[in-house]
């Protein structure tokens, strides 16, 4: 389970309860058991509640948590898990930042920051990360996989894989990836899994074989036109690639690589032209919900496996190229003698040339032996292999991965809550700060829980707009009253005024 959350039965010693929580144990207590609970700036993130309930949350911490008992009963395990995913979205993303929650009863929280490590490709340190997450292209965290760091032809399959698992059977996919995460290794099992791939061309772009073409296209309600050109390129080492090139001011501003050829080319570049909804999944992820955090530092230390370079493998190439020098010396050496004006032609007929030829002979032979014993050495292998007492320190992925469960639930529940919240609000440069920082984070308010049901009432906000946008999509959600997990009571929510906890 997740470092530093200490639980036992519920009201047994060092029980501590979370949001959400409390009232669930103490019904379980007494079935008349009644409470009015007044919680200053987070009450907002009760709201969080009607995604979990959409999506069936329980069932979700239920499988993460591994617990046998679907309902979490016993010891309040999928209570607790989604409770700290809330107070994930409260934002506290370690243990330091859990202490500045304003929540009466938040409990603890794992999570430490990791250390960084050198980034070769960017020249600079980085915190250091061990996850691929895969985003729908509207930001919405679809899956991840975690363990030891490596590059994406390593983990793109293990993504895959869980992409699948997470999409609807038979569902077209086709995967966007940056500049850096593109090569034709990883095109290949693309093609190889029948999956369509994305993904923007690095510089210096290629000059376009054809003339622009004007499309008009409409993006969130609104049309304009988009100039660009489209071909057929060969990728070295992968094959046929279809090449979209956008146009903006009557110069080549982008060009984008796809494997897909019958594809709408402007829908594609509307997506990918919009390439920092992708980015900022990743930047406010770890700003916000703290993807890039680990559970803790406790490794354990275990047999190397990773694969690395072979030393026998590296012997044998200085054995051909040693080879390799021999047999130029003495082609060489043999041209040098016949240039040589000095030297009588007879004594190059008879001797010299015959004695030179032996030496090639010679030297080739021993280059193709050395070559065949390199050809049996294979180039790479598993650590423990070349070193029996080699060891390696892996965290333990397993708490990574489900505290990633609750970050990325934390995530996607923000996420929807902001995408109804702008249906009525209309602001799209501002209405997810919004939702988090006024709402979520912001709202102080009453929850009465009673054996019947859970009344959620809201302080209204600052702002007339924000206020008639909320009030509208309290509505949207009391049509379909969500619950808690393992709780069957209806949570209502409505904006009042006064903060005074209802007299029960």
């Amino acid at each position: 389970m997740l470092a530093a959350l200490t639980w036992s039965r519920p009201g047994g010693p060092g029980w501590r309860a979370l949001p959400g929580m409390l009232p669930q144990a103490r019904r379980r207590a007494g079935r008349g058991w009644r409470r009015a609970a007044s919680t200053p700036g987070t009450t907002g993130a009760m709201l969080l509640h009607a995604f979990a309930g959409r999506v069936d949350a329980g069932a979700i911490l239920a499988a993460a948590a591994g617990t046998k008992d679907r309902d979490g009963l016993r010891y309040a395990d999928v209570a607790l898990l989604s409770a700290t995913s809330i107070c994930f979205a409260l934002g506290a993303a370690t243990t330091e930042q859990f202490k500045h929650l304003t929540a009466a009863c938040a409990g603890p929280l794992a999570g430490q920051p990791a250390g960084k490590g050198w980034n070769n490709k960017r020249g600079r340190a980085e915190r250091g990360h061990a996850g691929t997450h895969v985003t729908a292209h509207d930001g919405r965290a679809v899956c991840f996989v975690t363990g030891e760091p490596s590059g994406l032809a390593v983990t793109l399959p293990l993504a895959l894989a869980e992409l699948r698992k997470a999409a609807p059977p038979g569902a077209a996919i086709m995967l966007g990836f940056d500049r850096g995460g593109a090569c034709p290794q990883v095109f290949r099992h693309c093609r190889d899994q029948g999956v369509h791939w994305v993904t923007y061309r690095r510089a210096p772009l290629a000059v376009p074989a054809g003339l622009p073409v004007l499309t008009t296209i409409t993006t969130g309600g609104k049309r304009r036109q988009v100039a660009r050109a489209g071909e057929t390129v060969q990728i070295k080492d992968y094959g046929d690639a279809r090449q979209i090139t956008l146009f903006e001011h009557g110069q080549v501003a982008l060009q984008i690589l796809a494997s897909d050829f019958a594809a709408c080319p402007a829908e594609i570049l509307s997506w990918l032209e919009s390439r920092w909804r992708e980015e900022n999944f990743l930047k406010y992820a770890s700003q916000n919900y703290g993807i890039d955090a680990i559970c803790d530092y406790i490794a354990a230390v275990q047999a190397s496996t990773k694969v690395i370079g072979n030393p026998a493998r590296k012997t044998a190439s200085t054995a051909v190229h040693k080879a390799e020098k021999n047999l130029a010396a003495a082609r060489e050496a043999m041209a040098v003698m016949l240039a040589d004006p000095a030297i009588p032609a007879t004594a190059k007929n008879q001797i010299l040339i015959p004695a030179a030829s032996k030496t090639i002979t010679k030297a080739g032979k021993a280059l193709a032996r050395a070559e065949a014993t390199r050809g049996k050495i294979p180039a790479k292998l598993p650590a423990s292999i070349i070193d029996p007492d080699a060891k390696v320190a892996l965290l333990r992925t397993e708490r990574r991965g489900l505290q990633m469960v609750l970050r990325l639930l934390a995530h996607n529940a923000g996420h929807w809550l902001s995408s109804r919240l702008n249906a009525y609000l209309r602001d799209d440069d501002e209405y997810r700060a919004i939702t988090r920082e006024t709402i979520i984070r912001g709202l102080a308010g009453v929850i009465t829980y009673t054996p019947a049901a859970i009344t959620v009432s809201l302080q209204q906000p600052g702002s007339p707009r924000v206020t008639r946008a909320l009030a509208l999509l309290l509505e949207e959600i009391n049509t379909a009253p969500p619950s808690l997990p393992c709780d069957n009571r209806p949570i209502t929510y409505q904006l009042t005024a006064s903060l005074t906890p209802p007299s029960i």
